[in-house]
């Protein structure tokens, strides 16, 4: 079984539903379109799809693990990502959008429909910004000549300086 169907291979299961489970490789397409995703374990898909006259909706949870880059050591990190995604997708004309605003809507082109894409879209989102390893948070804090790195909760009110003599003249 794979994640693309033709509208009328989907109305055969409008009685009984359509139930998913896979395992996709997407290494090769995630990391041509995030140059930071070093690593894409096979992504497993399970859910469930409702299909009616008009239209299916797919009820999905995405499973698996990208490898991404320290942004203090660059050393790989493993990111496990755990996304639950639902996605409707109509090819009836008299569908209408706006009877349907809680839902992410798609219309089918050409009578396929192909889950891939949206997978990877939400896997790319749930990528986060960025990602420090256990070794980068034990390490201490840089510093160099004349600057300390500061963390937000370690901040104190430091008084430039070069402006401490405004300050005793203000103190007057």
């Amino acid at each position: 079984m794979t994640l693309k169907w033709t509208v009328p291979e989907l109305v055969k299961y409008r009685n009984d539903g359509l139930m998913i489970d896979e395992t996709l490789s997407l290494q090769e397409d995630l990391t041509n379109r995030d140059r930071e995703i070093r690593q894409v374990s096979p992504v497993n898909v399970s859910g469930y799809a409702e299909i009616s006259r008009s239209k299916a909706s797919f009820y999905l949870t995405v499973k698996g693990e990208m490898v991404l880059p320290c942004s203090i050591t660059l050393e790989d990190v493993p990111f496990p990502f755990h996304i639950q995604m639902s996605d409707t997708f109509h090819w009836d004309a008299s569908f209408s959008e706006e009877d349907h605003v809680d839902e992410e809507t798609h219309e089918v082109v050409d009578q396929t429909i192909d889950l891939v894409p949206y997978i990877e879209e939400a896997i790319l989102v749930e990528k986060p910004i960025r990602v420090i390893s256990e070794k980068a948070k034990e390490l201490p804090l840089p510093s160099g000549k004349g600057w300390d790195f500061v963390a937000d909760g370690n901040r104190k009110q430091q008084l430039d300086p070069r402006l401490a003599k405004l300050k005793e003249l203000l103190d007057d």
